[in-house]
């Protein structure tokens, strides 16, 4: 696992202040029916500690087989590696999402037993739980397997890469396209991104004054000048996943048809120590982008008029809790506070420009367990239409995302947000 030995270190020194014969916890060790029992049976919440790649599907470097045990939870070990004070913005968001402070007690495996005991220590010295409702199954993914047990997957992983994955990708004769994508002139582009990646202002997909996607034609254009066609492969990162997840909703309207998005953005590239370089890559444009129509991604106020009408189909927002109850608007630049009746809470931030409900502690993609339980009031089958809002579409991008991850191919983005439907002083709106 990245970084392992840099975890068992920090671990290890936190303990220096405290007494030398201080004993670590100890857990009781359950074999695999145990463990089973356990969750079926009891309703213990069953948590893997590998990296969230490899809990998704993408194969792990010890066994050469992705995915983790049917119902598991994700809580990489490597998130302990961020600052304790960033850190625990979001453990309870995690706790909360993953059932790990509600349910009865919790079995924890990793590679091996050694990572999971580290969780199991983190639980109990930092975060109050009782070591007595702790389980630990030592033989990890690795003797699951063996055992011959079942392997669950997130659906449609190899659209969301690991670093690992891509490197690999731009071996070959024919790499991907690769778009660093951010607001503005690419300043932080200059200094580092990834080698071969060329910059996309986001204004460039979007303009004012409400920040709509710009018409099919502008949009065809752009892609030509950066070297897309309908059948290259591209893949999309950024500092910031939201802002990706906007270019990515871009290209799969216009019909391109493999794009993947890095999970982690530019922070998990560097985390595995890969190469970055600075400058400016200069795109070799193409002639043709293809015959491809324009897809359903977006749909209009009008739409979302009708969507409000239809009690089958549903408006999600995916602002901020305080942008939601109209306690402030979230932008400087948007003065209307509160949200379009009718609209459910989908979750997000504690901000406008953070999604910690839809976001891991290192900037990967949560686990889509987390977030189909936010949508599950609206009991959504794959032919549900569920249009997502936020103020002006980077945020509503993500979780459009990864409703598509789950198979909800009428996924919808509206893409005029708060900030075009409260433009109209004639157009309802609720608070509270």
């Amino acid at each position: 696992m990245k970084h392992i030995g840099c975890l068992c270190l920090f671990i290890a020194l936190s303990g220096c202040d405290q007494q030398e014969n201080v004993q670590m916890p100890v857990f009781d060790l359950v074999d695999q029916h145990k463990m089973m029992a356990l969750v079926n049976e009891h309703n213990w919440t069953l948590v893997d500690v590998r990296s969230s790649d490899w809990f998704n599907g993408w194969p792990s470097d010890n066994t050469g087989v992705g995915g983790h045990i049917p119902g598991a939870r994700n809580f990489d070990l490597n998130w302990l590696l961020n600052e304790s004070h960033e850190l625990n913005k979001v453990t309870e968001r995690l706790f909360q999402s993953k059932r790990m402070r509600k349910a009865p007690g919790i079995v924890i495996y990793g590679s091996d037993q050694y990572e999971a005991q580290i969780l199991a220590d983190w639980l109990v010295a930092e975060q109050g739980f009782e070591n007595s409702d702790i389980r630990i199954f030592p033989f990890g993914f690795s003797g699951w397997l063996k055992s011959g047990g079942d392997v669950e997957t997130m659906p449609s992983y190899t659209r969301l890469v690991p670093p690992v994955w891509l490197e690999k990708q731009m071996q070959k004769p024919q790499p991907p396209v690769i778009l660093d994508v951010s607001y503005g002139s690419g300043i932080r582009y200059r200094l580092t991104h990834i080698p071969q990646a060329v910059h996309v202002d986001t204004s460039w997909i979007e303009s004012r004054p409400l920040w709509n996607v710009v018409p099919e034609n502008e949009l065809q254009q752009t892609l030509k000048h950066l070297g897309i066609s309908q059948n290259k492969q591209v893949v999309v990162y950024g500092q910031d996943m939201t802002a990706a997840a906007r270019m990515v909703s871009v290209l799969d309207a216009m019909g391109v048809n493999d794009v993947r998005l890095l999970n982690g953005g530019l922070k998990a590239w560097i985390e595995q120590d890969n190469a970055v370089q600075s400058g400016w890559v200069t795109p070799e444009p193409v002639e043709t982008f293809g015959a491809a129509e324009f897809k359903d991604v977006w749909v209009d106020t009008e739409r979302v008029k009708a969507i409000l009408n239809n009690d089958s189909e549903h408006l999600i927002s995916v602002r901020s809790w305080r942008e939601f109850t109209g306690e402030n608007s979230g932008y400087s630049y948007i003065n209307a506070k509160g949200r379009i009746p009718g609209a459910v809470w989908g979750h997000s931030g504690t901000d406008p420009y953070s999604m910690q409900d839809y976001i891991n502690p290192d900037g990967t993609l949560r686990e889509i367990r987390d977030i189909a339980a936010y949508w599950q009031q609206l009991s959504p089958t794959e032919e549900t239409v569920m249009a997502f809002y936020c103020g002006t579409g980077w945020r509503a991008s993500l979780s459009w995302f990864a409703a598509r991850l789950l198979g909800y191919e009428n996924a919808r983005i509206y893409d005029g947000g708060w900030m075009e439907w409260s433009s109209d002083p004639r157009r309802p709106r609720e608070a509270g």
